[in-house]
């Protein structure tokens, strides 16, 4: 009986155990993580290296699938089945209109097929290989079945043509019209512009078969990755290219893309745990495209393999599962190159307050190439960029800062204009002018109009714009007429003429990125100090351990 207690006392503490650590949200962190290569420039035609042996496999809708070897290295085109103008070596897709005449080849979505289906590729293939000396152009098709099929005609007519031709040489032979179909893919053999295959499949993965073999690395956009390649067709028919990837491997790239190897080893540490916790916490964040994460710094900066190095790699191997808590649940680490100095609270830069992502002073930035920076932009450009994002104000009369954060951050700023004026707030200036141009929204506004005023009511001097000036004349004061070019101010020695609206205005700012959670400058300045990467974590995002 006693016995029976104990077992049962041990299974009670084990469900405890359990619920604490469900109710604490630890997370599951996974062994391979999606990332999309082309995020935002998906494309007809995409070019893949493979460097070694490697496995094809095709998945349907329900994710069954079947598979094939490529036995030796191919460069191999992966390209939409669709209408295509090759000239000068150039292969370019077309909206093709029959009436219309085009130099070079044309090729088609139409294609003829020979025989019936087979039950896999190997057979597939073996009749392939009968039946290539009567059929020079003929290849490989799949679409649900393994079929072999024959040219890349331009219409039903073209297609029919030849079927009737072929009728008449090979009667020992079926052959049947294949139409066009916006999910088809065919796969070149670059080295020759042959077909090598024309596939209908969602999904498709060129497979390594061994991902830590640095030889055998798969390449795309002169680019080596780890792991497997994945080709998706997205919902627009065009082609996106996934990398299905360990998650260390992926830290390592990370990590060596986003700081420099050479930094003191605890700032990449703390750089290897703040990707970590960002990685999981973003799984989601492209769901729809079919992968987790992007190569871009719209998630996190990844170049594969070209960017691993030996210093950045044994941070992330040194730091394990390591993972940045705040309250036991994981934090969502922000994080940004270089703060100028102070970093800034979370709702100042978008919308909600997070406890963890409070501003702190940051010295340690100092020194970085962004404690400083200058942007000029003419009147002309800054129209030209508003009503590209819809934004029409007429000419452009001011640009003035109208809030700010309790830090410096320009929170709202006033564009003012001979039409309308618009207050556009926190982070999108930025992204209407370029997130690389205006680093960050720590910045004063001035201009080539600007005049120092000496105010005599309390010994100041101050800075004003002729647009914000009256004239003292004999009938009072007079608002400085907006249609005039210039105006003449007299100082104290010499007549200086002022345009009324500024050509130029010069923004000076500091720090570079949006300034929330931990400055990667800011993380070297105190590793560099002596502290660890815990501290400078736990620094940088309030009220959190490192765990």
């Amino acid at each position: 009986m006693r016995k029976n207690k104990a077992v049962f006392f041990i299974l009670i503490l084990i469900i405890i155990v359990f619920l604490t650590n469900t109710a604490h949200g630890t997370p599951e962190i996974p062994e391979r993580i999606r990332v999309g290569l082309n995020y935002n420039s998906p494309s007809d035609d995409i070019i893949i290296d493979t460097n070694s042996k490697v496995s094809v496999i095709f998945f349907d809708s329900e994710q069954k699938s079947t598979s094939f070897i490529i036995p030796n290295s191919v460069k191999l085109s992966f390209r939409t089945d669709d209408y295509y103008n090759i000239k000068n070596g150039e292969t370019k897709k077309i909206q093709y209109i029959k009436a219309v005449k085009y130099e070079g080849k044309l090729i088609g979505p139409y294609h003829i097929q020979i025989g019936e289906s087979y039950l896999d590729y190997d057979s597939a293939q073996k009749s392939l290989n009968n039946i290539k000396s009567s059929f020079p152009d003929s290849y490989l098709a799949y679409d649900g079945q393994w079929r072999v099929w024959s040219g890349l005609f331009l219409d039903e007519k073209e297609c029919i043509e030849h079927i009737n031709n072929y009728k008449k040489k090979f009667n020992n032979f079926t052959f049947s019209l294949v139409g066009p179909d916006s999910k088809r893919v065919q796969i070149v053999n670059t080295f020759d512009d042959s077909i090598f295959m024309i596939y209908k499949s969602q999904e498709t993965e060129i497979k390594v078969l061994d991902d830590t073999d640095v030889e055998s690395l798969l390449e795309f956009n002169n680019t080596k990755y780890r792991g497997n390649l994945l080709i998706r067709i997205q919902e627009d028919n065009r082609l996106s290219v996934i990398n299905d990837v360990r998650l260390s491997h992926y830290l390592y790239s990370v990590v060596g893309s986003e700081v420099s190897p050479s930094w003191h080893m605890e700032a990449l540490k703390a750089q290897a745990v703040a990707s970590r916790n960002y990685t999981i916490v973003s799984l989601g964040k492209h769901k729809k495209e079919g992968y987790h994460l992007c190569s871009s710094t719209h998630c996190q900066a990844y170049k594969g393999y070209t960017k691993e190095h030996e210093r950045t790699n044994k941070a992330v191997d040194e730091t394990g599962n390591q993972l940045l808590y705040y309250k036991d649940k994981l934090a969502n680490t922000f994080y940004h190159s270089s703060s100028g100095g102070h970093t800034e609270n979370s709702e100042n830069i978008w919308s909600e307050a997070i406890p963890y992502i409070r501003g702190v002073e940051d010295p340690f930035s100092n020194g970085s190439p962004h404690d400083t920076w200058l942007l000029e932009l003419n009147r002309s450009e800054i129209k030209k960029t508003l009503e590209e994002n819809n934004i029409d104000i007429g000419q452009i009369v001011d640009i003035r800062i109208i809030e700010t954060s309790q830090f410096g951050r320009a929170v709202k700023v006033e564009f003012v204009g001979t039409k309308n004026k618009v207050v556009l707030e926190k982070e999108r200036v930025r992204y209407l002018f370029g997130t690389s141009n205006l680093k960050s929204i720590w910045y004063e506004i001035k201009t080539n109009s600007d005049l120092c005023i000496y105010n005599l009511d309390n010994n100041s001097i101050v800075t004003k714009r002729p647009n914000q000036l009256s004239i003292v004349s004999a009938s009072g004061h007079e608002k400085i007429d907006l249609t005039r070019e210039q105006i003449s101010v007299k100082g104290l020695f010499q007549i200086k003429p002022y345009n009324v609206l500024p050509d130029k205005y010069f923004f000076h700012g500091r720090g570079w990125g949006h300034g929330l959670g931990m400055s990667q400058y800011g993380a070297k300045g105190m590793a560099e100090r002596g502290h660890s990467y815990k501290e400078i974590l736990e620094y940088y995002y309030k009220g959190t351990k490192v765990k």
